[in-house]
């Protein structure tokens, strides 16, 4: 479904681009873009959870939470 996405979003920006120097296409240009808009967004959020894990359970933020008790 990522890669549909993706194909949709790269199509779409390039009729955009294709359709501003054409006559009357700036209004076609305006539904491919947003069109764009909306698989960019699809794809963005069907990324993966990039976050960088900890290395150091020492460094632990909440750690001094356990040394309470």
């Amino acid at each position: 479904m990522r890669a549909l996405s993706t194909l949709v979003a790269l199509v779409s920006l390039v009729l955009t681009v294709v359709l501003l120097p054409v006559p009357g296409g700036a209004f076609f240009a305006m539904v491919t873009f947003g069109l764009f808009l909306l698989a960019l967004v699809g794809v963005i959020g069907g990324m993966d959870d990039q976050d960088v894990r900890q290395r150091h359970p020492s460094l632990d933020p909440t750690g001094w939470r356990d040394d309470a008790r």
